[in-house]
């Protein structure tokens, strides 16, 4: 039975967007995420109706009769949605100067904490709200109105067209990606790992962020991209290096996504190439940061 506190916003707007453009490519290029970011969104909706909600036709993608059931509450969800977030932006209006923040767990774990920690300590009313979320539910939030800024990581490339229309966006650190690995693996007596040395082993691989860059990563550096292959999706870090740790497989990770972690029976390598992560801060283009996060992205840039 599905539960309400199952099923997410993304979920249902990629479905919508499948079902309008009856393409997976054309449902992320409207929806500016990656085309994976859709299917694991439709997988996991799927999974959580019970039944295929799509098939594929000579025509394109058309809904099953369970997809149509889900469809008609989905635009219902999804309009409702919209109305409220022109009321709250209503309520709320451009004098507010509180600053409102989304930020990716290994950004804001990792790096960013302490610094909003300092700048609260000294502007004690200049941040109202800091959610942690994942890169989509972050722009979700921001093209909603819920926050007025996000941080992650960059995934403009993916769909510039798409992010230059609705978002401006800073450039805030870099951050290298690593190899993790159990200490006893064969690679972990190497200075440096390739990504198709990796790719020859187990992978395990964090929903909680990077997934993007990361598939853009083996994608790049592989000339069979069918031999990039997921086996474990984890959503923790801590999950993931405790897998890492129990030789359940390697994985990539960003090095501030480390931090704080519990590293014990896990070695890290750099990889051959360097690979690193960029973390952007975006907002939307219809309304420019305030006063307060221009000064907070002053800070965190010194």
């Amino acid at each position: 039975m599905i539960r309400g506190a199952d099923i997410s916003i993304a979920q249902l707007r990629a479905l919508l967007a499948v079902a309008e453009a009856q393409s997976y490519t054309r449902a992320a290029e409207r929806l500016g995420v990656s085309q994976s970011g859709v299917s694991h969104s439709m997988q996991a909706l799927e999974k959580l109706a019970g039944g295929r909600l799509m098939i594929k036709t000579p025509e394109g993608l058309v809904p099953t009769a369970l997809g149509e059931l889900v469809l008609t509450s989905a635009r219902k969800v999804v309009g409702e949605l919209q109305v409220l977030s022109q009321q709250v932006g209503q309520f709320h209006n451009e004098a507010d100067e509180a600053l409102k923040i989304g930020v990716i767990p290994s950004a804001l774990s990792g790096w960013l904490s302490p610094q909003l920690a300092s700048f609260t300590s000294r502007y004690p009313d200049a941040i109202s709200l800091v959610l942690e979320g994942m890169e989509e539910e972050i722009k979700e939030w921001v093209e909603s109105g819920v926050i007025n800024m996000g941080v992650t990581t960059d995934v403009t490339q993916l769909n510039l067209t798409y992010w230059r229309e609705h978002f401006d966006w800073q450039l805030l650190k870099k951050d290298e990606i690593v190899a993790v690995l159990p200490a006893n693996h064969p690679l972990s007596k190497q200075a440096s790992v390739t990504v198709a040395e990796l790719a020859e082993h187990p992978l395990i691989m964090s929903s909680g962020g990077c997934e993007a860059l990361i598939q853009q990563i083996f994608a790049h550096s592989l000339e069979e991209v069918d031999t990039f292959q997921v086996d474990f999706w984890v959503r923790d870090t801590r999950t993931l290096l405790q897998m890492v740790a129990g030789d359940v497989g390697v994985s990539l990770v960003p090095t501030l996504a480390l931090n704080n972690k519990p590293t014990a029976n896990v070695v890290t390598r750099p990889l051959s190439p360097r690979r690193d992560r960029n973390l952007i801060a975006f907002w939307p283009k219809r309304q420019p940061l305030n006063q307060v996060g221009l000064q907070l992205l002053r800070e965190c840039k010194a």
